[in-house]
């Protein structure tokens, strides 16, 4: 994403150092995953919601 001018926040090594939110880590998030386990073929379907401090920092953005 940094390429095209949007880096990803928290990402320290193509952020150029910036952080504004001081947040530890990258800030990608995936409301689901789907998946066939690898081992015993069983369908997986994961889902998580949006961390609290995920949605602040957008809620700030907007």
């Amino acid at each position: 994403m940094s390429e095209i001018g949007y880096p990803v926040v928290g990402d320290d090594l193509y952020s150029n150092g910036k952080n504004p939110f001081g947040v530890n880590g990258q800030m990608l998030h995936a409301h689901q995953l789907e998946f066939e386990h690898p081992i015993t073929g069983k369908h997986m379907l994961l889902e998580a919601p949006l961390p609290s401090y995920f949605k602040e920092i957008i809620d700030e953005l907007s």
